[in-house]
């Protein structure tokens, strides 16, 4: 891979694993922290929707912002956003809590589609997978940083500090990301107006073609899945299972492992040994299987069992973004990357608004963690036949 591939795509790997980070910090110290803010811990589901809600907005308006003043500039306000998010949160009250979750849904969503626009220039049709899954690596890489280290920080110094751990890093990271303004983004227009910045604008270009229309449905559920198992798996093992915190940081560190892993491997493999959209069914298909097993397990299961359980979890629920997203660059019409991603995004984001909070509730109505897991496990066997079915895929090489 040549240098001026490597170091942005190294860039855009540091802001998604910070911005990651940041989110499944929440998540990690939610059993923690949502006493001292008053709410139960299970709220993490409304917390994680009001996120993507937000995410969506931010997401789909984001290529009028990367036109004007450049997907580096848009990327270091999502850090500086991410940081004033983690720093509303220590206030530790229900309305800070609200805050902090705006503020973090508007620095998660301009990730992608602004780190599109960049790697699609950059990029080759061959090397695409593999590059964008190598950018996607960030999320799980966050979470296996929050898993390992926020737990301790919040165990020695308080959950407050790990949060303010994780702004401090975002910050190194804007900084860092100015010696890479001049070169790309250079192709910004300073006097553009914003007569794009509308949510209407990508999702006509999404749902005004089929293929793509498809890919951002089967986004939904699939996103949904992930995100659900981001959210609630630390507190199922510590509530259901009744697992130590830093026990239970340590198995989601290898769900985050496996979803390293599995996003590379998968980019390694996609159109090389399999077409991107069968292996995305046969990812989905797996990550079923995983939600299922995990519905069932008990504190007398084997520590080893339930971390290998984990990681090829994490390789499956987790691991099928990378794929996903340098597929949505690829069909995208040429120059339209930014744009494409930020519609698509705004759907499959809204499988994260809707699932979680379902997650929660049948946990809620229920009592039972067990047929919350096994209802999104239908879920994500649902989306991965759907992709399976025929469809009429027009040639890329024409769409392009």
């Amino acid at each position: 891979m040549r240098a001026d591939v490597v170091f942005p795509t190294l860039a855009m790997l540091a802001v998604l694993t910070i911005g990651s980070m940041a989110q499944f910090a929440v998540a990690v110290v939610a059993p923690e922290a949502a006493p001292d803010i008053g709410v139960d811990a299970t709220y993490i589901g409304v917390f994680t929707a009001i996120v993507y809600v937000f995410a969506m907005l931010s997401g789909a308006t984001t290529g009028a912002f990367v036109g004007r003043y450049g997907a580096i500039r848009v990327c270091q306000v999502t850090m500086l956003t991410a940081a004033a998010a983690m720093g509303a949160l220590v206030l530790a009250t229900p309305m800070a809590a609200m805050v902090s979750a705006v503020l973090l849904g508007c620095a998660y969503g301009p990730f992608n589609p602004a780190s599109a626009h960049v790697l699609a220039g950059v990029s080759t049709a061959q090397w695409r997978p593999l590059v964008f899954s190598i950018k996607q690596a960030g999320v799980p890489l966050g979470g296996t940083l929050a898993g390992l280290l926020v737990p301790l920080l919040a165990i020695w110094f308080g959950w407050e500090v790990g949060l303010l751990a994780v702004a401090s890093a975002a910050l190194v990271v804007m900084m860092m990301l100015q010696l890479l303004r001049r070169s790309f983004d250079a192709d910004r227009k300073p006097g553009r107006l914003f007569a794009s910045l509308s949510v209407l604008t990508p999702l006509r270009l999404v749902f005004g073609d089929r293929t793509l229309r498809r890919f951002a449905i089967t986004g939904f559920a699939y996103a949904g899945c992930q995100v659900s198992v981001g959210a609630f798996y630390v507190v199922y093992l510590v509530v259901a299972l009744e697992m130590p915190l830093v026990k239970a940081g340590l198995i989601f560190a290898f769900v985050q492992f496996g979803a390293v892993f599995g996003r590379i491997f998968w980019g390694v493999v996609a159109e090389r040994i399999v077409s991107t959209r069968t292996l995305l069914v046969c990812v989905g298909g797996l990550s079923a299987v995983c939600l299922g097993i995990t519905a069932v397990l008990t504190p007398a299961w084997p520590l080893a069992m339930v971390m290998v359980l984990g990681f090829v979890l994490g390789a499956s629920s987790f691991g099928w973004v990378g794929i996903f997203l340098s597929e949505i660059a690829d069909l995208a019409p040429q120059g339209q990357a930014s744009e494409a991603t930020g519609g698509v995004q705004f759907v499959y984001f809204g499988g994260v608004v809707v699932v979680p909070p379902c997650f929660g509730a049948i946990i809620n109505l229920t009592g039972s963690y067990t047929i919350a897991f096994l209802t999104i496990a239908g879920l994500a066997t649902g989306a991965a036949i759907y992709l399976m079915q025929p469809a009429r895929f027009v040639n890329k090489a024409i769409e392009n």
